[in-house]
């Protein structure tokens, strides 16, 4: 009877611990993680990236032929067109199946063509609606087929519609309040990404690939950030400007809090604390330009002004490195 102990799985992981403790070369670790790679895990992702790449290509071929040949197409031929298109891609999901990737990428290509449907309605007839409206109407239309997809990407593109249609909505109508549009773009896209969590808890593993965190956690964080900066350069109403720094110094310490002691993530860390670092950037620009300025009719009080700025960018993303990597040590490379 064989007593060996069974000697635990090398994996890239440990190999990364390895070499950062400096105990293999940089040689020898190319090496080790090329005996340990997962060739088949490579394989599927190259098929996937692939035919994400082709339907990207489809959908940018099927937008750039109708801008080219706009005014040589007439009304019947544009409609047949984009109209068979349509239903190829729908027919094609359905006769795939909703629970492959093929027939999921169709399903999202029926998505994309809907909203050239809509835009080319909108050019023959002349409908005189506004953009946000168009916009809305593409949300509401592929919903239903962005719930059954189950797909992540699919749920990705639809709220970016979604959210389009908002914004371009605040920017037309919600006059009085337009400094808050995107604090509340920003929110709506952290709710997104706190009902992601949420699911992924519940155990709905379509939802589990790292990257719908990283990439919901960055807009929110844009989002949130844009009007929060734009108040350091421009103050324009004190309580407004108070309300978009708070809420994205909230989102920022909820983000922190959360990824350092709930899920445990590092690049989601990353995330937050370059947002943070610009901001804080940003904040260092508004206090010289309060106390020295940046006239540059006066040669002296600009250059000090942009020593002082190049001292406090370079102070500010230093401790944010230095942050980083002591948060690197304590936290898994692994996310949870």
């Amino acid at each position: 009877m064989d007593v060996t102990p069974a000697r635990p799985e090398l994996g890239p992981s440990a190999l990364q611990a390895l070499r950062s403790a400096g105990l293999i070369s940089a040689r020898g670790y190319a090496a080790a993680v090329d005996s340990v790679r997962d060739e088949a895990f490579w394989a599927r992702w190259g098929m996937r990236a692939l035919l994400a790449l082709g339907v990207g290509q489809f959908l940018a071929g099927v937008v750039f032929f109708f801008a080219y040949n706009w005014n040589d197409l007439s009304d019947i031929a544009k409609f047949a067109i984009i109209e068979t298109s349509l239903a190829i891609a729908v027919g094609g999901a359905l006769l795939v199946g909703l629970d492959r990737v093929f027939g999921q990428m169709l399903l999202i290509a029926a998505s994309v063509l809907t909203g050239v449907l809509l835009a080319v309605i909108g050019q023959v007839y002349q409908t005189g609606a506004d953009v946000f409206e168009l916009f809305a109407a593409w949300a509401v239309l592929i919903l239903p087929w962005t719930i059954i997809s189950r797909h992540p990407v699919h749920w990705l593109l639809w709220l970016v519609v979604a959210e389009v249609a908002f914004a371009l909505y605040g920017d037309q109508v919600l006059v009085p309040i337009q400094e808050m549009v995107w604090v509340i773009v920003g929110a709506t896209i952290a709710l997104a990404l706190a009902a992601r969590e949420w699911a992924v808890h519940r155990g709905m593993a379509w939802l589990t690939a790292h990257w719908t965190r990283l990439v919901l956690l960055f807009a929110a964080m844009a989002a949130l950030f844009a009007p929060a900066a734009g108040q350091m350069f421009d103050v324009d109403n004190l309580t407004v400007g108070a309300m978009c720094v708070a809420a994205f110094l909230l989102a920022a310490l909820f983000a922190s809090a959360l990824y350092w002691r709930g899920r445990r993530d590092f690049p989601a860390l990353v995330i937050v604390i370059g947002f943070v670092d610009a901001f804080v950037v940003c904040v260092g620009y508004r206090i010289i330009d309060e106390g020295i300025g940046f006239d540059l009719d006066d040669v002296g009080p600009a250059l000090s002004s942009l020593g002082a700025m190049i001292v406090w960018a370079i102070a500010a993303t230093g401790s944010a490195a230095l942050i980083m990597r002591r948060l690197r040590g304590s936290l898994q490379e692994v996310p949870s």
